[in-house]
């Protein structure tokens, strides 16, 4: 670990990097999850003064408790630490959290979350339904950020899931790091917004540890469990190893500098009863970027409902005559087959009106083409899940612009969820998602969904090289079924 000056030094050289260029920042996509991983290990590693972490989900395991350790240890150098986590996904964990928020610099604040029946699953299952309205408004930002100079933000949660770790399902997703600039600072500033909010309540009102020195049993606990041998805990280590071994010149190189646009909902619109209005609406400035384009436009979500998007219209634009592809899951990759069922009705008028339509597949891979080729973007080692589903939300503008967010197109982000994404103004970038997006919609990765004769077909490499026809999409009968609800009940709002 280095010096205070070395770590001070970081976002200096961040800050003097971004010097006479006009309030650019330095953009760089992470790709796959165990470099976004290690990228977070050592933003905490070298902060000096302050670490905000904003999250919708954060679970247990091994990735997550590389991460807590280094929270507590940045805590300990005299860093200011916040950890804002959406309360869906807490649950037990609050325990841990609260001997976490027992040390003097850290605290850790729950967004939303249910005001009782905490302490037992029945309990909290029960209070969850009994406040319908609390569960349906979620922070779904994600953000990880050092002395408000360099970023993280994207579509991971923390999780090993998000992070190419050894589990059974891999989320493919992508994030970026931004470094220096007016990116990092106006993001520090939605982070404030939240962590302000009535809704932002500290963990100590529902649990608190019983000494003040509790965060260091979880700091022995944390060092123990991490110590113990463990291939995913080796891969994750060797990785911020040898981010640590970089050369500053090297990722200087990688960088982008480019012009950037923070946008988040007010975290005003959790509270609100009934439909919060666009001006406190992130979608309102997505619709804004979308009236700029002319030509073309890539959407990946993992979970895709063009349909009450409030002003953002796929047909609209393909009407204009602009260029829509859209990648998302097949309903075999998914996990949410609900929100499946919202999405398949609209693949027929989508593509009736242009549109180009690719499914992610579900595979249940060891290696393949497609790891290869993540493998070969870095240095970086990846693990080997038992199958993946799509989880990015990126959206490419024209050739000249492009969006890394937490924001899906369907309206749960539209309505009822808080949201963060950052429009890029950056040629490079924008081919470089594209690129990833044109690797991801080959056959052996997705299926072309295509109209013949009045029906839909599927087309995607058969596993020997070859395309394939299939005319109705696979899936076992529990995914079909909770397909079939979704459709029959017209649930795509609450999707």
């Amino acid at each position: 670990m280095g010096s205070i000056d070395q770590r001070e030094s970081e976002a200096e050289w961040a800050r003097s990097l971004a010097d006479g260029r006009g309030g650019h920042s330095g953009f760089q996509l992470l790709i796959h999850g165990i470099e976004a991983h290690a990228r977070r290990a050592l933003l905490a590693e070298r902060a000096c003064h302050s670490l905000d972490v904003q999250t919708y989900i954060f679970e247990d395991g091994h990735s997550t408790r590389r991460l807590l350790r280094q929270l507590i240890q940045a805590a300990q150098r005299g860093v200011k630490v916040r950890l804002l986590l959406d309360d869906l996904s807490v649950g037990h964990q609050q325990y841990r959290l609260a001997k976490l928020d027992s040390h003097p610099n850290i605290e850790v604040r729950l967004f939303n979350p249910i005001p009782s029946g905490r302490r037992f699953t029945l309990t909290r299952l029960a209070s969850l339904v009994l406040n319908v309205r609390r569960l349906h408004r979620r922070m779904h930002n994600k953000l990880w950020l050092a002395d408000r100079s360099l970023a993280i933000f994207g579509g991971r949660n923390l999780g090993d899931d998000y992070f190419s770790s050894d589990s059974r399902h891999l989320f493919i997703d992508i994030d970026a790091l931004a470094v220096g600039g007016e990116t990092p600072e106006r993001l520090g500033q939605s982070f404030d917004a939240y962590w302000s909010h009535s809704l932002a309540v500290p963990l100590r009102k529902f649990a608190r540890a019983r000494d003040g020195q509790a965060w260091r049993a979880l700091d022995d606990e944390l060092e123990r469990i991490c110590a113990e041998p463990s291939r995913t805990g080796k891969e994750y280590d060797e990785a911020l190893d040898e981010l640590r071994r970089d050369d500053r010149d090297e990722l200087a190189g990688r960088l982008e500098w480019a012009a950037a646009r923070v946008l988040w909902d007010d975290p005003e619109v959790a509270a609100m009863r009934g439909l919060p209005p666009r001006e406190l609406r992130m979608s309102g400035k997505v619709v804004e970027e979308l009236d700029r384009v002319e030509h073309s436009l890539e959407v990946v979500s993992g979970y895709l409902i063009p349909h009450d998007l409030d002003g953002i219209d796929l047909f609209a634009l393909l009407a204009r005559g602009v260029k829509v592809v859209a990648i998302t899951n097949a309903l075999e990759a998914t996990d949410v087959p609900l929100v499946h069922g919202g999405y398949a009705p609209w693949r027929k008028p989508l593509l009736a009106a242009g549109a180009k339509l690719y499914e992610i597949r579900y595979q249940p891979l060891t290696r393949s083409r497609m790891r290869a080729r993540l493998r070969a973007r870095t240095r970086l080692k990846l693990s080997r899940p038992r199958s993946n589903s799509l989880h990015a939300k990126t959206f490419a503008f024209d050739h000249d612009r492009l969006m890394i967010a937490s924001f899906n197109l369907d309206p749960r982000s539209v309505w009822w969820n808080c949201e963060l994404g950052v429009v890029i103004e950056s040629v490079e970038l924008n081919r470089e998602l594209r690129g990833i997006n044109a690797f991801g919609a080959l056959p052996e990765h997705s299926y072309a969904v295509h109209i013949d004769q009045g029906r839909l077909t599927w087309i995607s490499d058969d596993g020997s090289g070859r395309l394939r026809r299939y005319h109705s999409e696979r899936g076992n009968p529990w995914r079909r079924f909770q397909a079939w609800v979704a459709r029959v009940l017209r649930l795509e709002r609450l999707l």
